[in-house]
């Protein structure tokens, strides 16, 4: 089981005296560690790995490429296992993998004999984390650059960070148009909208301790399992298994927290498509420090977060908290570091264009609960991971590939914690309706028609079809565009013609028609 802490917002601030031992004795967040480096994180009991994260005070240039094209995973690897490598616990084995594999930044800056390690993606955040608590305290402050992490995200494409705003990058899957690898990044390029300038790449060292010991074997998730105890009594839940409310189990928290102890992702049929952060012209100020918005990214914030941004507008938050999936009514919208859980999980086997075979997640944006700046707010790009801030008023992306933005509700629950599913009343059907208006109109720069109409009771990327009639027929004829119906139930058509003509629409199974317009000659 791997573990994701939880960020100590009131750890003191580091003691000049060493007093922190190898063991794990007297050592707490903020603390100097036993190698003279910072404490940054626990994992709040052992692990595999240890429990304690270290860093060595300050960046240093990187000195040589990441790596090549060829995965650090040789001819094995796997989406699981580059998901693998995202995780609290995995740099110190990240590292060793990139050795083996060659790679001039690890073989001129990480010596086999040293236990410093380049830190995994995961890793590497939560340093920026605790960065950012400690703003302003000159001991503590690593400066804000880019740097890289261990985490390999596919073969060419390997994770970093800028530390100017918290943003990891891969550059992958079209976020740089024709890129073929970012493992040869010595600065790191300019992004489109940001205004960052182009910087030398960096690195910090960390280690773990006490008692690191080599990654168990992962079991990762390739199907829904069906565990009773999980489903009927809320225990024994494994990552993978299906949830009580008939979701996903995602994180194990390992333990009862103040906020529960599992999470489990909706199913898909409860997913929604071409929503706004924002669906509303309000902008109050959600949080007044950074301090604020890094504790809002954390595990075991999506609940909070949710009631929090639902009780200042409409948009993202409350169409998950509105959500009564599977007669389920505690669903929210996930944080950052949650709906990462969710990705790492079951984003590992997604072939081409394809949904994701467990979970049936989509390739583009889901929304977080998590606020960026107070305008823009934390997405995850399931194409490859990759978390961006976006502007809180957009549904969808305004340059193609136009996806829509999307909404994934999650809930969290204790062990043994069974909440009765609510009653839910069914909706009432809505009556099916075409209306449309036709007019003389310029199409292609010929004489032609256009006609505009406004349905109810359609989903959005339904169609209809066009029928026809020309003077002297006695039939109507079926046109062979289909319009498709939009968010906001209207849609359009146009055809070249001078003539006087007669026109209705109809629904794909014929059920529904439109009334009849006649539009005259030109």
């Amino acid at each position: 089981m791997l573990w994701v802490g939880l960020i100590v917002l009131h750890a003191t601030p580091v003691s000049a005296v060493p007093l922190c031992l190898e063991t794990g004795e007297n050592c707490a967040i903020g603390e100097r560690g036993p190698n003279g480096g910072v404490i940054f994180y626990d994992a709040g009991s052992q692990q595999w790995w240890g429990r304690f994260l270290e860093a060595k005070i300050g960046s240093e240039r990187a000195m040589g490429a990441w790596g090549s094209t060829t995965s650090v995973f040789g001819a094995g690897a796997t989406q699981a296992l580059q998901r693998r490598s995202m995780a609290i616990g995995m740099g110190r084995e990240n590292t060793r993998l990139m050795r083996e594999a060659g790679s001039p930044l690890v073989l001129s800056m990480f010596p086999a004999d040293q236990d410093w390690y380049l830190p995994s993606k995961d890793e590497l955040d939560a340093l920026y984390n605790y960065r950012v608590q400690y703003l302003g305290q000159p001991n503590v402050m690593w400066n804000a650059l880019p740097m890289w992490s261990s985490s390999e995200s596919e073969a060419g494409f390997a994770w970093y960070q800028l530390f100017q705003d918290g943003t990891q990058f891969t550059d992958a899957q079209g976020i740089r148009p024709g890129l073929a690898t970012n493992k040869n990044y010595m600065a790191s390029p300019v992004h489109v909208g940001s205004d960052f300038t182009s910087l030398p790449m960096n690195v910090i060292r960390v280690r773990a301790f006490p008692a690191p010991s080599s990654p168990p074997t992962f079991n990762f998730v390739t199907s829904v399992r069906e565990n009773r105890e999980c489903t009927t009594q809320a225990i024994n839940c494994l990552v993978g298994d299906r949830g009580p409310a008939g979701g996903i189990i995602v994180y194990d928290a390992g333990a009862d927290m103040s906020w529960g102890r599992y999470l489990e992702i909706a199913p898909q049929s409860c997913e929604v498509e071409r929503v706004a952060f924002n669906s509303t012209s309000s902008k109050p100020a959600l949080y007044s420090t950074a301090q604020e918005r890094i504790r809002a990214k954390g595990i075991g914030m999506g609940a909070q977060n949710t009631q929090f941004i639902s009780s200042k507008f409409a948009g993202a938050a409350k169409v998950a908290a509105d959500s009564t999936c599977n007669n389920y009514n505690d669903w929210f919208l996930p944080s950052k570091d949650e709906l990462n859980e969710a990705f790492r999980q079951l984003s590992h086997s997604r072939k081409g264009l394809q949904l994701t075979p467990v979970g049936g997640f989509d390739r583009g944006y889901y929304w977080t609960s998590s606020d960026y700046n107070g305008s823009t707010a934390w997405s995850q790009y399931f194409a490859d991971g990759q978390q961006f801030d976006r502007v809180q008023t957009l549904s969808g992306n305004k340059q193609p590939p136009a996806r829509p933005f999307r909404v994934r509700p999650m809930r969290a629950f204790k062990s043994g914690e069974m909440r009765a599913p609510v009653t839910v009343a069914p909706a009432q059907p809505i009556e099916k309706m075409i209306l449309i208006a036709c007019e003389r109109a310029t199409v292609s720069g010929k004489p032609g028609i256009r006609c505009d109409g406004t349905t109810t009771g359609f989903s959005s990327g339904s169609t209809v079809a066009p029928f026809v009639r020309f003077p002297g027929e006695t039939t109507y004829t079926q046109g062979s565009a289909r319009p498709e119906i939009g968010a906001d139930g209207d849609f359009t058509w146009s055809r070249k013609t001078g003539k006087k003509v007669y026109v209705y629409f109809a629904s794909e199974d014929g059920s529904v028609t439109s009334n009849r317009v006649i539009v005259p000659a030109s």
